[in-house]
């Protein structure tokens, strides 16, 4: 089942999710909810951070990119990633 994504007023997130959008002109947005400072940050909401922060280093993402790219071309092919 598909989770809506937006709706008539924008983007529909829960006001305790963080994300990472990206913008059609080529920039991003990092959405963090507004949470008391002593709650437990989970390992995946730690992820999209350490992403945020390295989105604009441009060696990094070409490598990212590259690994992906390369996974998927190694799926296609038969071979294991």
């Amino acid at each position: 089942m598909r989770k809506k994504a937006s709706d008539s007023q924008g983007s529909v997130l829960r006001r305790d999710q963080f994300a990472i959008a990206a913008n059609m002109d080529g920039s991003f947005s990092f959405y963090v909810p507004d949470l008391p400072e002593d709650v437990h940050v989970p390992r995946s909401v730690l992820l999209i951070a350490a992403v945020a922060a390295r989105i604009d280093d441009e060696k990094w993402v070409r490598e990212m990119i590259g690994g992906m790219l390369g996974r998927l071309i190694d799926e296609a092919d038969g071979r294991k990633a």
